[in-house]
């Protein structure tokens, strides 16, 4: 057996091949300061030996002092207990580093002797919770609005549009007693019951672009015959709009919104770049689970574009690729994971593009990607 009594610079040269940051303070001395630390401290801070010597490790802190971490760390020290703690750090160049420390108490002859300290960098780790978290609040902004939309619409349907409905009412009643009485007044009051209409009308298309699905099972169902609807009276005539929905029912109504929503992308997007033909929008059950198809005969995506977009996951780096590339995949692909269903980018051998979303009937959906590729 080795050892370091009989071989005392095994210890110093093992912790100098150390991939992993290590130094010693002297708590003996006035602050705590730095007495020893192992080469890849400098080679990981870009700090010489020279330069670290003496001060304390606070220095690493640079002017970020507001850390709750800090706090801990210094009580654990003063009552000569170990101490685990994530502080932000930076290197000598300025770099942000996220410094998971472990501190144990080194103790000669009874007495508290010296402080090891060992660090490890888990920056990735520690900016994918970060941003795990940003998704999050991404994720509950965009139901809010979701849900304000929602609300909105159903006050506008049963505020307004009940409202207008009364007065049309009136308005028909009028017109009906002016054609008795008042005949020279009869046209004047058929005008009013006509603008009432059109406002009634419009109220309603209004309504239903802010909730577009309704509470029924097969809402979605209706709510995807009458966006294909909606894109047919929209004037552009030299495009042809399919709707191939079968009658599935889906309960859960978050599930339906965002197929909804992505149904509504997907096809803006073909009309929008593609310059298509044809657009068909298509909606069933596959086994266990339900799918949704938007395809268009248009332009299409280059073929590595299309297997580059579904290699790709939704980041924890910031900001996503998929945010650049100007066709909404973004919106789409997180809208997509949150009812944990999965969208890909087909494109057919005989061209165009398919949008193609596949959600499993018992789906619980996620926040965001789990972290497995950062730690």
């Amino acid at each position: 057996m080795l050892s370091t009594d009989t071989h005392p610079d095994i210890l110093t040269r093992a912790l100098h091949a150390a991939h992993s940051v290590v130094l010693l303070t002297d708590p003996r001395q006035e602050d705590n300061p730095i007495v020893w630390v192992n080469d890849h401290f400098c080679r990981f801070t870009g700090y010489r030996r020279e330069e670290v010597l003496g001060q304390n490790c606070r220095f690493l802190q640079g002017t970020d002092r507001n850390q709750s971490q800090r706090t801990l760390l210094r009580e654990h020290l003063e009552r000569g207990e170990p101490a685990s703690v994530t502080l932000r750090n930076y290197k000598k160049d300025g770099t942000l580093f996220y410094n998971e420390l472990y501190v144990s108490p080194v103790y000669e002859e009874g007495e508290l002797a010296y402080f090891i300290g060992v660090q490890n960098d888990v920056t990735a780790r520690e900016e994918a919770r970060r941003l795990q978290a940003e998704r999050e609040r991404e994720r509950e902004v965009m139901e809010a609005i979701e849900h304000e939309r929602e609300r909105f619409g159903m006050d506008l349907h049963d505020g307004l549009g009940q409202v207008l409905a009364g007065v049309r009412m009136m308005a028909d009643v009028l017109g009906r007693e002016l054609e008795v009485h008042a005949p020279a007044h009869a046209a004047s009051a058929q005008r009013i019951n006509a603008l009432l209409a059109n406002a009634q009308e419009e109220a309603r298309r209004v309504a239903r672009g802010l909730n577009p699905v309704d509470t029924a099972p097969e809402g979605l169902c209706n709510a995807l015959q009458g966006l294909a609807h909606q894109v047919r009276l929209s004037g552009l005539e030299a495009v042809t709009v399919e709707a191939h929905i079968e009658p599935v029912v889906l309960q859960d109504r978050r599930h339906a919104r965002h197929l909804y929503r992505i149904a509504q992308e997907a096809i803006g997007n073909a009309l929008q770049h593609a310059q298509p033909r044809r657009v068909t929008l298509a909606f069933q059950s596959e086994g266990d689970a339900i799918r949704l198809d938007v395809s268009d005969d248009g332009a299409g995506l280059p073929e590595d574009l299309a297997e580059w977009i579904n290699r790709t996951p939704l980041q924890v780096t910031s900001p996503d690729p998929l945010s650049k590339s100007g066709l909404g995949l973004f919106g789409m692909r997180f809208r997509a994971e949150l009812i944990g269903a999965t969208l890909r980018i087909r494109c057919p051998p005989e061209g165009g593009t398919m949008v193609q979303v596949r959600l499993p009937r018992n789906a619980k959906g996620k926040a965001f990607p789990t972290l497995e590729a950062a730690e």
